[in-house]
């Protein structure tokens, strides 16, 4: 609230009074069972003048306030069943998207005291945001950063309902910021976490396009956790999750390679546990197409001629073919000379 002239102390005495009154007004609201309060003339006096205290010091209180008093407001309208042709219904709804915008504050600060009707509308809100921190968030060391992403993120997914078309999405999200905890700061609850919500996302899945990208994830989780624990059926399951993921990626891109490269991995490992030369010489031909694929200087084409050379040695030791030695000397130098490059 800009009052220019006015000492400090009686613009926050004003402010106080402001809030009060409001929060007293939703209280009888909420005793009566009745939004005749929210229709009184002085009703709508009081929420510009708390509208008047933003931006300042008590945003999310007054956010609170606003968001409260517009959903009670938008229960007090009287809903057209029957539009005139050609008329948005939402046009009748201001108050329901006041409501809805001061109360996403209030769900991504963690606030218990919310209109349940309006949960799934908050978390889609509240989803944008916290999506736009996900890149940040994979370079964090930050644990209570990213200890409060994953409470957020498990506040969206418990507040959007199953059949939801984002839910897969928001489970993934979920998934992938469990995955950075586990690997920063957390501990096995995390990844086994992660690979509980891939799988739900997975199975939450009702359209094709994108498939891929949902496969993909749950197998790099359960080669992770193999990885982790030695259990032979996560690492069955990777296998023929990322085999899967592969068959349902474009022919080319940079995504392709990812995926390549993924597979590639849990057939090594499980070459490394069998010893069944097909798991070794699929590896070897998922990490030369992912090679052919990444960019020249991109840190996943050295990652993938280093691992090509590594699974070339692996079987010249096996098979004794001189040619396998010499492509992996050669592959090594590639990857070295990627490195390489400014």
């Amino acid at each position: 609230m800009s009052h220019p002239g006015e000492p400090e102390h009686t613009v926050r005495l004003a402010a106080e009074a402001a809030m009060d009154a409001m929060a007293a007004r939703l209280r009888r609201v909420v005793r009566l069972r009745d939004v005749a309060p929210i229709r009184e003339a002085e009703a709508l006096r009081e929420a510009r003048l708390l509208a008047e205290l933003l931006p300042g010091e008590d945003d999310l209180a007054v956010h609170h306030l606003l968001g409260w008093f517009h959903w009670f407001r938008h229960q007090a309208v009287l809903v057209r069943t029957d539009p005139e042709p050609g008329q948005d219904q939402d046009q009748d709804l201001p108050d329901l998207r006041i409501a809805v915008h001061s109360l996403t504050a209030s769900f991504l600060a963690g606030e218990e005291d919310l209109p349940e009707p309006l949960l799934p509308l908050l978390a889609e809100n509240a989803a944008g945001y916290a999506a736009r921190l996900l890149p940040e968030l994979r370079e964090s060391d930050d644990p209570a950063r990213i200890s409060c992403a994953a409470q957020l993120w498990q506040r969206i997914v418990d507040a959007v309902p199953l059949g939801h078309p984002q839910r897969p999405v928001h489970l993934t999200a979920l998934g992938n910021v469990l995955r950075i905890k586990w690997g920063r700061c957390g501990g096995p609850a995390d990844l086994d976490g992660a690979v509980d919500r891939f799988r739900e996302a997975l199975s939450a899945l009702s359209e094709e396009p994108g498939r891929a990208m949902y496969l993909y994830n749950l197998g790099e989780a359960l080669n992770a956790r193999f990885e982790r624990t030695g259990a032979t059926e996560d690492l069955e399951d990777a296998v023929a999750l990322l085999g899967d993921a592969v068959r349902a990626t474009p022919d080319e891109g940079l995504y392709r390679a990812l995926v390549l490269t993924g597979h590639a991995g849990a057939l090594r490992a499980r070459y490394e546990r069998s010893g069944a030369p097909r798991d070794l010489d699929g590896a070897i031909a998922r990490y030369r197409e992912a090679v052919s694929m990444f960019p020249a200087d991109h840190p996943g084409r050295v990652e993938s001629l280093s691992r090509l050379g590594d699974a070339l040695l692996a079987r010249f030791d096996h098979a004794g073919d001189t040619a396998d030695r010499d492509a992996a000397l050669t592959a090594w130098s590639a990857a070295k000379a990627t490195a390489d490059i400014p």
